[in-house]
């Protein structure tokens, strides 16, 4: 059987494929982080200003107030640094899964090329035995 033309770059276009699907999964392990990060900032900010509310009704100063509202606007301020983060982790992530899709697409063409190539060379092997065949049966039998 004849050697696929094309299984070095069949080879190269899975090799691409591997590497496209490991920054995907590293993308994506980095966008669930920064979620996480964004879930506990939030849920942290919740909580305080939950204690804000409860030191609010038993009464605090002046001071103790603005502490606990400078202090809320920090949390704001990093839980939208995180908001940006998480997006460009996600534009980070769609860009790596557009780019693993890309590589598959390529390896899926060349894998269509290479069943095409063992096809035909397993009809032109089939073909060959055929016309051997035939030479030998047509030969004069001797006795």
């Amino acid at each position: 059987m004849a050697k696929f033309r094309f299984a070095f770059l069949l080879d190269m276009a899975r090799d691409d494929r591997e590497e496209a699907a490991r920054a995907m999964q590293a993308a994506q392990v980095a966008l669930l982080s920064g979620k996480q990060k964004l879930e506990q900032v939030e849920n942290f900010r919740a909580e305080y200003r939950g204690r804000l509310m409860s030191s609010g009704q038993g009464g605090i100063t002046v001071v103790q107030w603005r502490d606990f509202q400078h202090f809320l606007a920090k949390l704001d301020t990093a839980a939208n640094a995180q908001r940006g983060e998480v997006a460009r982790l996600e534009q980070a992530y769609e860009q790596c899964r557009d780019a693993w899709h890309e590589c598959e697409k390529k390896v899926k063409a060349y894998e269509a090329l290479e069943t095409r190539h063992q096809a035909a060379e397993l009809a032109r092997e089939a073909k060959q035995e055929q016309k051997l065949n035939d030479e030998f049966n047509s030969r004069p039998r001797q006795r």
